[in-house]
């Protein structure tokens, strides 16, 4: 059993970690600002990182449009911005040993079992002669408990509820569980601020900074925002994204207007309530938006 409490005595260090396959909507706009909020209201750090580990998505214009309007939102940071896809991450892997195993299963197999992969591979001694495999970390059979500073206590099962994550692809590509957690280790990060959608696959992560022997960060979550079609905002959402926002007329106290109070705030800048930042305050949501 896992036992992650919300306190910490290091000094903050929080992060804006944008993927760069998809222009900053309202949704990012309210993670990222309460990271933001977070991080500043403890007199802290912020780092900015480029989270583009999947190449294949990965956009270097939309990476440049995500920094325009995080610099016209006025979420600023303290270091030069980091590019997972700069990093190499087979040391870590390599220090997860027996941990990890290859898998031959297809997207199409773990899809037909229900969605979750349900351990086919784990006991197979698969090797990757040919270039087909997956490795996955072996997650323990036995639920996590931590807190979120946002929506409290949880009981999250990994194994169970999503299955052994893949941390190499077949073609030779690192994932997201394994950079992210790579990255906040040797970045010190110690708080971690992002969307709902990633509550449940914080269980996950713990999992790996235990197996890597590093202390966790803590973990807030903040509301998902969905459009008019109770759909999570996403490049569909057009008029949304914050480029659009602006070419329209919007500035950055219109959109700080609608979102602080989803944050339990009312100010027309982030800087303006950095004192009044209560993690706990404002709804759960999620919060539907219109969007056209």
């Amino acid at each position: 059993m896992s036992e992650v409490d919300a306190p910490r005595t290091r000094p903050a260090v929080g992060r804006l970690a944008p993927t760069p396959s998809g222009l900053l909507h309202l949704g990012n706009v309210l993670a990222f600002g309460a990271a933001w909020l977070s991080a500043r209201s403890q007199g802290g750090r912020l780092l900015l990182r480029v989270e583009d580990v999947d190449r294949g998505r990965a956009r270097r214009h939309i990476e440049d449009a995500q920094k325009r309007d995080l610099e016209w939102l006025g979420l600023t940071w303290d270091h030069e911005p980091r590019r997972q896809s700069e990093r190499d991450y087979a040391p870590w892997v390599e220090r997860l040993g027996q941990q990890v195993y290859w898998c031959r299963c297809t997207r199409a197999m773990v899809r037909d079992a229900g969605g979750i992969y349900p351990g086919t591979c784990r006991d197979a001694d698969h090797d990757d002669e040919d270039g087909r495999g997956r490795l996955r970390f072996r997650l323990p059979d036995d639920p996590v408990h931590f807190v979120d500073r946002r929506f409290g206590p949880q009981v999250i099962d990994p194994a169970a509820e999503l299955g052994d994550p893949v941390l190499q692809r077949h073609d030779g590509f690192y994932t997201y569980p394994l950079a992210v957690v790579a990255d906040d280790i040797e970045d010190g990060v110690t708080e971690v601020v992002r969307g709902a959608d990633l509550l449940a696959y914080t269980a996950v992560q713990i999992r790996l900074f235990e197996a890597f022997q590093a202390d966790p960060p803590t973990w807030m979550h903040s509301p998902l925002v969905l459009g008019a079609d109770g759909k999570k905002l996403s490049k569909s959402h057009g008029s949304a994204h914050v480029g659009e926002l602006r070419d329209a007329g919007a500035s950055p106290r219109d959109v700080w207007r609608q979102v602080l109070p989803w944050l339990g705030l009312q100010g027309d800048h982030v800087e303006d309530v950095v004192d009044a930042f209560d993690p706990t305050a404002g709804p759960l949501g999620p919060i539907r938006v219109e969007t056209d």
